[in-house]
């Protein structure tokens, strides 16, 4: 033992301990690696030479035309009944200086060619523009919008109220046109129409001396709206304010002012908003005022869903041609006005009577193009917060409600959805998609009858199962829990039963769901779910992508659920079907690795991560004792996990290594003939294939696992003596001194067996530190944790079991003192409430500490170099030589004897379950430094609030 700080083992597992600081590995049994996803906002992933007609995404914004192309004229009635200006000649838009005109003519119509429109004019065709400017350059040409006009003459009737005084641009209402000036306002108490507020103007317009009470006429349509800087009245006079109230039997807004009033300035807003439209150059020159042009134009809308004017009706239909006609201009489709103009548009299209008159079909395109439109955006994260800020998700949900004709065609609501998953990547639309009931909305698109299996269905499908992903995470997860849900899941996998990129979509909302217990008691319900699952799974090996997700999948299920186990092993053939892919993917893995690893970097790592959850599907089906004895035996589990043992390490493939060292050491449980495991290479091979991760993991996990397959292959005497020729024996004895205590219990229990045979026996004592290191571990140990206490005086019993071999006095002391204190300590800590098994632990570590407390001698002073231990009278000698497991069938003795190591049964490979197992304790206390395991949740939460609550 001299010689051990020379030894090139000890010096190896010290370079190890700086990796012992590391607290988080990263592979983990505990939390097994996600598939990954990449980010994609394309409306779809994978070719479909099936379905050559299905909607695109290869357009640009630019090359969509919003503006309707067969609109019926604009009746008499949709301008202001207190108006009798007529329409001007066509305006021409001005071309400022410097302005360079562009290529590929967008040409605007905002009308229809139809006869009796005012003023006898005649909005231009394309064919009329094409003809006309044969030798133009592409100049975007307007249709007739009403800049202003005339000024409206006086009404024949007598008026209901008292003629209100004339504003300096002789309109009734206050219509500034500076970059703050296109709201409607009016003074507070004159009965003139407010949309933004009704705040106090003050008229600072210069008085005219000569001017009558009557309106004068304007002589042109710039002088009635006058430019940015002449409309403003500077006067410091207030205006008068109407102090007469309204005339029974006037209609009434709801802001208090006369729908006429209303009309009047909306119109006179309207005009404000077509000359601008109408001029680059003034658009050119402020900026700042189109935003503003758009928040006007949602005042009036609100204004129009709010009743206000005599025919809102009417006047939302002429509204919304001028909407869809500024969303023609090149410059305003820029995506912060295009979403302001995009949601005005939306509200005026499901607002009754303003698409009278228009056909099904423009109506129809106008949402198609509106949705083509936002898709277009919503393809880029940088405006997913814009989506929100602008209110745009209520009203593409709404529309996707929406049971009318014109909302019905399978395009527009493939790029709606399509819209909706790409702007739910952001955490905050997902909450408020949640809050909006939009997981009911999109299962209503999965559920129903109505679905056939047809490539067009599937083009919107794909779209929802991919916006449902998104929201399956966090908390919303439950709402995808309800029976007619995980059924309309299931059936559409049976429906499109070779739609690659649709299936993918539902496994990936699968994958999101089954991290969740509660999920998987929900599939554990109905068998017919597993059994769907394995069905795709079967009939889509060769898909990649779709095998590592419901891999995953059935990982996740079989990891918490014993009956799913048993279904998808036996009646899913669970036991065929995951060792035939297994062996599938581990010759692709090969045939990949022979390419070179330069070449072939991103597929093998791809194939690498579908073994990963293949070999955690076997460990877990390895639970169940019928399906994990059938496993055992075949050649084609068997024979991939060791190959995959001797071709891959730990430092390359840490996740791929840790699973199958699991799935071996489940398999390893069933000590039974015809576990080919046991045969006599293969007990040898795994000793070899195990020892390098005693040596060069840094993973904790990967070392309990090691430590557990080995304390299943110690039950053998051949495997006990391949151990010791390779010093195996010698490296456990050096991990007690470990600071996890789970590694260090299996650690314990690999050396129970270990130490039961007699030629190893000696070869601990004389080789190794072995007693001094139990001393120090029973020491240090935690008095409530019976279980590791127990399981090294296990390993101190065996060791006693040769009289022969001497122990040094120190060693015999410390041991005699720690086994003395044990049933003061075992007092202190036991409770009323401890569970069977802690109670069982303790009585047995009770009743085997004084057994060994028997045999250590008093240590004399002056005593030598070494102690031999006394054998209780008998004892007959050494009894129980035979590992944990064996039996020779001779009666057994009285003390001494043999320790049994404990039972280390399979256990998942992965999830919380996995977290820290010790023979029959799934859970471990969560609380920093307590090594204590339970078998339930429930009485691990207990003991953490008993014990440790007042600390925390």
């Amino acid at each position: 033992m001299g010689d051990m700080e020379d030894d090139p083992i000890v010096r190896a597992l010290e370079r190890s301990s700086i990796a012992q600081t590391l607290k988080a590995a990263r592979a983990s049994l505990a939390e097994p690696s996600r598939p990954f996803s990449p980010l994609d906002r394309s409306l779809f992933r994978v070719a479909d030479g099936a379905s050559p007609s299905r909607p695109s995404s290869g357009y640009t914004v630019d090359q969509l035309h919003f503006a309707f192309r067969d609109a019926p004229a604009r009746p008499d009635s949709a301008h202001s009944s207190r108006s009798s200006r007529t329409r001007p000649e066509t305006i021409v838009e001005e071309d400022g200086p410097g302005f360079s005109r562009e290529g590929g003519a967008d040409v605007l119509r905002l009308d229809g060619s139809q006869k009796g429109s005012r003023g006898g004019s005649r909005r231009p065709s394309p064919q009329d523009s094409s003809e006309a400017g044969a030798g133009s350059d592409g100049s975007e040409e307007l249709t007739p919008m009403v800049a202003g006009g005339a000024m409206p003459s006086p009404p024949a009737r007598t008026p209901h109220r008292p003629p209100k005084p004339p504003s300096a641009g002789g309109y009734p209402t206050s219509l500034s046109s500076s970059t703050s000036g296109l709201s409607l306002r009016h003074a507070s108490g004159s009965g003139y129409p407010d949309g933004a507020g009704g705040s106090t103007v003050l008229d600072k317009s210069p008085r005219h001396k000569a001017a009558s009470p009557s309106h004068k006429k304007r002589s042109s349509s710039s002088k009635a709206l006058g430019s940015s800087s002449s409309i403003t009245d500077s006067s410091p006079r207030r205006r008068k304010s109407s102090a007469s109230p309204s005339p029974a039997g006037s209609p009434l807004t709801p802001g208090g002012s006369t729908r006429a009033d209303w009309d009047e300035a909306a119109d006179a807003v309207m005009a404000r908003l077509q000359e601008l439209a109408s001029s680059k150059e003034q658009r050119r020159q402020n900026p700042d005022l189109l935003a503003q042009l758009c928040d006007r134009i949602w005042e009036l809308v609100s204004d129009i869903q709010a009743g206000r004017g005599r025919s809102p009706q009417k006047f939302a239909s002429k509204l919304l041609r001028e909407v869809m006609g500024l969303m023609d201009l090149k410059d305003m489709k820029d995506p912060k006005f295009l979403f302001k103009l995009s949601r005005s548009a939306l509200a005026l299209l499901k607002t009754e009577g303003s698409t009278t008159g228009f056909p099904a079909s423009g109506v129809q395109q106008a949402y198609l193009n509106i949705a083509q439109g936002l898709f277009k955006y919503s393809q880029k994260g940088e405006y997913d917060k814009d989506f929100l800020s602008e209110r745009l998700i209520e009203p593409l949900l709404e529309v996707l409600e929406s049971q009318a004709a014109e909302c019905s065609s399978n395009d527009l609501r493939v790029y709606i959805v399509g819209i909706l998953k790409n702007v739910s990547q952001d955490e905050e639309n997902q909450k408020l998609l949640s809050e909006r009931g939009a997981v009911t909305v999109l299962f209503k698109l999965l559920g129903g009858e109505h679905l056939t299996g047809s490539s067009k269905e599937a083009q919107l499908l794909i779209q929802a199962t991919a916006a449902l992903r998104n929201l399956a995470g966090g908390r919303s997860h439950t709402e995808f829990l309800r029976e007619d849900r995980l059924d309309a899941l299931t059936r559409v996998m049976s429906l499109f039963p070779v739609h690659v990129e649709l299936l993918t979509n539902v496994s990936r909302i699968l994958s999101k769901l089954t991290l969740h217990a509660e999920a998987c008691e929900a599939f554990a319900k109905n068998g017919a779910y597993m059994r769907q699952i394995a069905k795709t799974l079967s009939a889509n090996p060769d898909c990649t992508p779709l095998t590592l997700r419901l891999a995953f999948v059935l990982g996740n299920l079989t990891e918490r659920s014993d009956r799913l186990r048993v279904i998808f092993a036996f009646d899913c053939e669970g036991t065929a079907l995951a060792p035939q892919l297994l062996a599938k993917y581990w010759q692709k893995e090969r045939q990949l690795a022979r390419i070179g690893p330069d070449q072939a970097t991103n597929g093998i790592k791809e194939v690498e991560e579908v073994l990963v959850k293949l070999v955690r599907l076997l460990a877990n089906i390895a639970i169940s004792p019928t399906a994990g004895a059938t496993l055992a035996s075949s050649s084609a589990v068997v024979d991939p996990l060791l190959d995959m043992l001797g071709a891959k390490k730990i430092g390359e493939s840490e996740e791929l290594v840790l699973n199958v060292v699991a799935a071996v050491t489940n398999l390893l449980f069933y000590d039974v003939p015809s576990n080919l495991l046991f045969q006599d290479e293969n007990k040898q091979l795994l000793c070899r294939l195990l020892r390098p991760l005693l040596l060069e993991s840094y993973n904790v996990e990967a070392l309990v696992e090691t430590a557990r397959a080995l304390g299943n292959l110690s039950r053998h005497a051949d495997a006990r003596r391949c151990m010791a020729g390779l010093r195996i024996d010698e490296i456990l004895v050096i991990l007690l001194d470990h600071d996890d205590a789970g590694l260090v219990f299996y650690v314990c229990g690999a050396l129970v067996n270990v130490a039961a045979d007699p030629d190893c026996n000696v070869r601990l004592m004389n080789s190794s530190p072995i007693v001094q290191k139990l001393g120090k571990l029973l020491s240090e140990a935690p008095p409530d944790d019976p279980a590791l206490r127990l399981v090294a005086v296990k390993v101190l019993t065996n060791l006693s079991l040769d009289p022969s071999i001497g122990w040094t006095p120190t060693d015999v002391e410390a041991v005699r003192s720690v086994l003395e204190q044990m049933p003061a300590d075992c007092e202190e800590v036991a409770m009323e409430d401890d569970d069977e098994q802690t109670i069982s632990d303790r009585n047995q570590l009770l009743n085997l500490s004084q057994e060994l407390l028997l045999r250590l001698p008093q240590v004399e002073p002056g005593a030598g170099e070494e102690v031999h231990l006394s054998v209780p009278s008998g004892g007959g000698g050494r009894r129980g030589a035979a590992a944990a497991g064996e039996d020779d069938g001779s009666p057994v003795s009285p003390p001494p004897k043999k320790a049994d190591a404990p039972s280390d049964r399979p256990r998942t490979g992965g999830g919380a379950a996995a977290a820290a197992h010790h023979g029959s304790h799934d859970w471990a206390c969560r609380y920093p430094g307590c090594t204590r395991r339970f078998a339930s949740e429930a009485k691990m939460l207990a003991h953490m609030e008993r014990r440790h609550a007042a600390k925390a």
